[in-house]
């Protein structure tokens, strides 16, 4: 009887622990003050990042630099399924870019080329990778439908993909 108490406290605990909002605000650096998190978009239009993932949707946000080899190859992968899933599943992708402002141009060459056909989004200033405590590429957040952070698994690998599905189609 024990063991079964045990991980259930285990089990009741991970799920307490994984399930933090997602930051649509920061604080600014030197100023302290409480700031919406700003992104742009392709042709340069600034919006508050909580615009793109009202709450009521489940949302998959991949953070990446068009400098991170591992974050295209995840990008690539994702791009695979990301029509399939998006028939199968009520959930939306973005990809929030972390290059610094002067490459707002090449993130979208780069995804453009690319053939990406999701979200891309511009974090130009690094708000969000303050405020998810990013410090490797790519990471990538399963966001619920309260916004809350569900999964998050770090760098990337086939399996999370699958792990992934498996998770978006619980919720």
């Amino acid at each position: 009887m024990r063991p079964f108490f045990t991980t259930v406290l285990c089990l009741t605990i991970n799920v307490l622990i994984s399930q933090n909002p997602f930051p649509l605000n920061s604080v600014h650096g030197s100023t302290q003050e409480a700031l919406e998190i700003h992104v742009t978009n392709e042709e340069g239009q600034k919006s508050f990042l909580k615009t793109h993932m009202p709450k009521g949707k489940i949302y998959l946000v991949s953070v990446w630099a068009t400098w991170c080899g591992p974050c295209r190859n995840e990008l690539q992968a994702l791009q695979k399924v990301h029509c399939d899933w998006l028939e199968e599943y009520d959930f939306e992708f973005i990809a929030i870019s972390i290059d610094k402002p002067t490459d707002h141009p090449k993130v979208f060459k780069m995804s453009n080329a690319m053939g990406w056909d999701f979200k891309i989004i511009h974090d130009e200033y690094g708000y969000l990778i303050r405020e998810l405590d990013v410090s490797r590429l790519p990471r990538m957040f399963l966001v619920d439908q309260k916004g809350n952070i569900v999964y998050e698994p770090k760098g990337y690998s086939e399996r999370h993909l699958k792990k992934l599905e498996e998770k978006i189609k619980t919720m």
